[in-house]
């Protein structure tokens, strides 16, 4: 049996079960009205014990193929060589996989290194282009395997570095997906993607360590809603018992950071490509910082779902306006979800354990291990 960290795991996989699991059914559900020729289609970072993936299988949400006993309609990204040979020996699926770093992939742009060259046109490049062919191959396969029905983007890091702008390759590459999910069709039926789900994992460190330019931004996007919306401003100060946007930054930066990606999302989302975006639950916890001693940041997990918008609304940009604010003032009414105190129940962290453990022999037994 692979190793499960009894520390650590049972956080995340809280979130696997509450958060995760309940969105992925009902999304099935939403593709069994699209077409039964069409299994579920899902795009995750798994990471190496592919938890996430086996999890699914087990509740009948992801299904193997009669033919090749592969699972289907199941793509993952992984940028270190070895543990990406690890998990597509276990998933069974090279061809659906894609190696490197995600931004590197999604954001790809010939230049005269590789225009006009592939990986396997018969010549031999040097070490540095055959890097970027294969950058090239993954972008170009990963953008015909869009539209998905639900995406797992487990990112690595921070969404918000130091000496980066606000719109770093990371967020370039998020809305990139938006565009995807929007402008491509399913291949069986050649029908657009009318619903999907969006699983968001990030780090947050601590405001000093974020960039500061993003922070402002952020602080602005925040004040203009409180100062434009009487609804949106009264579900902040309901929450926060105040409407001064910079104290939350300086009192409560990763709600603050919990709140303020979610409504840059929903914007770019609605106002950009049309979807209307029904956000779920906010979940928090605490993490070691494995560089230095006593320092601790958090990770935020964010569930929601993208609703495409006809184009046949009257009024289309008075109505997304509008949505966006619901949307908006319903994501802070909701709140955020602080799960440490939570999983240390011994019941819970007990029944999280034991889920793990059944997870992991459902998928050892399926690879023979």
């Amino acid at each position: 049996m692979s190793h499960i960290n009894f520390k650590e795991d049972p956080l995340k996989h809280y979130v696997r079960k509450n958060g995760w699991l309940k969105a992925a059914k009902q999304q099935k559900q939403v593709i069994r009205r699209r077409s039964k020729r069409i299994p579920l289609r899902y795009f995750t970072f798994c990471a190496v014990e592919a938890i996430d993936v086996f999890m699914l299988e087990l509740e009948g949400i992801l299904k193997r193929s009669k033919q090749t006993g592969h699972l289907e309609g199941v793509y993952f990204c992984e940028r270190d060589p070895v543990d990406y040979t690890r998990i597509s020996n276990l998933l069974g699926l090279k061809a659906q996989g894609f190696l490197g770093k995600f931004e590197k992939i999604v954001l790809f742009e010939d230049d005269d290194d590789t225009r006009g060259k592939t990986r396997n046109d018969g010549n031999f490049y040097p070490e540095e282009v055959d890097k970027k062919l294969l950058y090239k191959d993954a972008h170009q396969r990963l953008r015909e395997a869009f539209p998905f029905d639900i995406i797992n983007l487990d990112v690595c890091g921070a969404m918000f570095p130091p000496r980066k702008n606000i719109m770093n390759p990371l967020l370039k590459s998020i809305i990139q997906i938006l565009d995807w999910q929007t402008n491509s069709k399913f291949p069986i039926n050649n029908l657009e993607c009318k619903q999907f789900t969006l699983f968001l994992t990030s780090h947050i460190n601590s405001a000093d360590r974020t960039n500061q330019k993003a922070i402002q931004q952020l602080t602005d996007l925040v004040i203009d809603n409180i100062n434009t919306n009487p609804n949106f401003q009264g579900a902040f100060v309901n929450r926060y018992s105040h409407n001064q946007v910079q104290k939350l930054v300086s009192e409560n930066f990763p709600e603050f950071i919990c709140l303020a990606i979610p409504k840059l999302m929903i914007k770019r989302a609605l106002l950009d490509f049309g979807w209307e975006v029904d956000h779920g639950e906010t979940y928090l916890f605490h993490r070691d910082d494995r560089r230095e001693d006593n320092e601790q940041y958090q990770i935020m997990h964010t569930t929601s779902v993208y609703k495409r918008i006809s184009d046949s609304s009257e009024q289309l940009d008075v109505f997304k306006m509008e949505q966006y604010f619901q949307s908006v003032t319903q994501l802070v009414n909701d709140g955020i979800q602080w799960i440490d105190s939570i999983v240390e129940n011994p019941n819970i962290k007990q029944e999280l354990e034991e889920d793990l453990i059944q997870i992991v022999k459902f998928r050892d037994q399926r690879n023979n291990l």
